[in-house]
């Protein structure tokens, strides 16, 4: 496959997540990738949303076990250490200082939260409250985020829908703001497949829906492809049809990292 960008996946540690992190690798080879990334979600202080994220014990461990496994796999494929940030308002310094201590290959920003409590989710399930009203304070989250400059690659666009409310028509100004915030702010964004496995979704789809992706592309947002698998058999779900997409809407180059520096390189 001529996609060869980094495939952000969620390690064992990560309690939605299955089998070890080897069998995910393994799968990367067998796909023909040349590179694939673990990005597990990052500890978070009080224990907040500590079912599905690494606990601050487990960070070195998981460091080191990526470092290690980049180190095994030289010469098959390039194995990058990731992070998925949870961006929480108020917590800036905190998360700053989890950034600067260890040598990250790429930070993906995420909203999975609304509050600083970790209670709200930007996604809640069989949502019947004012679409509109959830999406602006998501929206309005990531924008912070973005202008935070703590991470190099935003996540999961639009993953509010997963609430079963696709955006709608009040949403298309909140959308290209926060689009236009992201171009000011030089960060890339991804194109994450795993909406076509998440039963929540009206219509199976990426986050951001290709229409968003191809506003992204139109303002000249750096992209990046993620398949976002929490089991092996989920790495590089759906690349067929995004290389697809890509290259029909005229997309030559996607963004990689290394070390945090953004590079390019061709479809």
């Amino acid at each position: 496959m001529s996609i060869q960008c980094d495939y952000h996946l969620h390690t064992p540690l990560c309690k939605h997540a299955a089998g070890p992190m080897e069998d995910y690798i393994e799968r990367g080879i067998e796909l023909g990738l040349r590179e694939i990334g673990f990005s597990d979600h990052n500890p978070l202080p009080g224990g907040r949303s500590a079912n599905v994220r690494m606990n601050e014990a487990e960070i070195d461990y998981y460091v080191e076990r990526v470092t290690d496994l980049r180190f095994r796999y030289r010469g098959k494929i390039d194995v990058m250490l990731g992070l998925e940030m949870d961006y929480i308002e108020g917590l800036e310094d905190y998360l700053e200082q989890q950034l600067a201590k260890y040598p990250w290959d790429y930070v993906i920003g995420s909203i999975h939260f609304l509050d600083k409590e970790c209670r709200e989710s930007s996604w809640p399930r069989n949502y019947n409250g004012d679409p509109h009203k959830l999406y602006a304070r998501y929206f309005d989250l990531m924008r912070r985020m973005v202008r935070n400059g703590l991470c190099d690659i935003v996540a999961h666009f639009d993953v509010t829908k997963r609430s079963g409310c696709l955006p709608g028509e009040r949403e298309a100004e909140d959308i290209t703001r926060t689009l236009e915030e992201i171009k000011a702010a030089d960060i890339s964004m991804e194109i994450n497949t795993s909406g076509y496995r998440h039963p929540e979704l009206p219509v199976p789809q990426p986050y951001p829906a290709l229409p968003i992706a191809e506003q992204a592309l139109a303002l000249g947002i750096p992209l990046t492809v993620n398949s976002d698998a929490h089991a092996p058999d989920q790495v590089g779900l759906k690349l067929a049809e995004v290389e697809t997409f890509l290259k029909r809407s005229g997309c030559r180059q996607l963004a990689r990292f290394d070390r945090r520096k953004r590079t390019t390189y061709d479809l």
